[in-house]
């Protein structure tokens, strides 16, 4: 089963992330947290913006159990003033389902089947991003990868909120380094946490290591003046490759 959930807001912060947490047995790990939040009298919603010195405890024991767990958190990140996916794809909502499908197919594994629960986020009554996710990354795969997907809102399931941890600590770095976030808060101290924990020293410039593993959107391919391509993300292009090790693929 994998939890799906973002960072930020695709159509106006710079920096917008994507980030799915997989878990073969998600019940394991939910009650985890559960036993967790009994014993801590702790029932908010986890949310990475309500990190305080006095809450960051709680959630540096969330991010224990996670980094415990068989969980494997995949996360795309978008540096918008770089290579703005809204302006590509034409819309939000199709910038967004485009990250989704490609950081679904750089988290799936041959044979594998996963069911996809996604964090609810307000669209045009037109948009259909669980039917278009599913029939893409089939299509891609060409075979049946995705069973299902569902949105449902994040007080539903401690997951899709451990998802949103996550992911913001993700982004939240790439903010620190542009002068976007203050080095010395709870909230960094969270995120250099998680990245210690995961065996990671920085994800700037993307990372694969063990359960964790961050890539960066860089757009279409480009070509210099001479007609040499320019590497970059090959997000809505090609056919990526499968992951063969539960990571995302190097095309992503």
């Amino acid at each position: 089963m994998v939890f799906l959930d973002e960072a930020g807001i695709i159509a106006h912060t710079r920096f917008f992330a994507v980030g799915c947490l997989k878990l073969a047995e998600p019940s394991i790990l939910l009650r985890q947290v559960q036993h967790l939040r009994d014993c801590t009298q702790t029932y908010h919603e986890i949310h990475f913006n309500a990190v305080t010195r006095t809450s960051l405890p709680f959630y540096n024991a969330v991010v224990d159990l996670v980094a415990a767990s068989d969980g494997h958190f995949s996360c795309f990140v978008v540096d918008r003033e770089k290579n703005d996916p809204v302006a590509r794809f034409g819309s939000p909502w199709l910038a967004y389902e485009k990250l989704a499908e490609q950081l679904l197919l750089g988290s799936i594994r041959p044979r594998e089947l996963l069911v996809v629960l996604a964090d609810n986020y307000s669209t045009p009554t037109n948009v259909v991003f669980e039917q278009d996710v599913r029939a893409a990354v089939n299509q891609r795969l060409k075979r049946l990868g995705v069973v299902s997907v569902c949105r449902l809102d994040s007080k539903s399931t401690d997951a899709l909120q451990i998802v949103d941890l996550l992911t913001s600590a993700v982004a939240f770095e790439f903010r620190q380094a542009v002068g976007m976030a203050a080095k010395r808060n709870a909230k960094a101290s969270l995120a250099k946490y998680i990245r210690r924990k995961y065996g990671v020293t920085t994800c700037l410039k993307g990372c694969k290591q063990g359960k964790l593993n961050v890539a960066l959107y860089e757009g279409r391919r480009r070509r210099t003046a001479s007609g040499a391509k320019i590497r970059a993300t090959r997000l809505g292009s090609g056919l990526p490759r499968p992951a063969r090790d539960g990571g995302l693929t190097r095309d992503l």
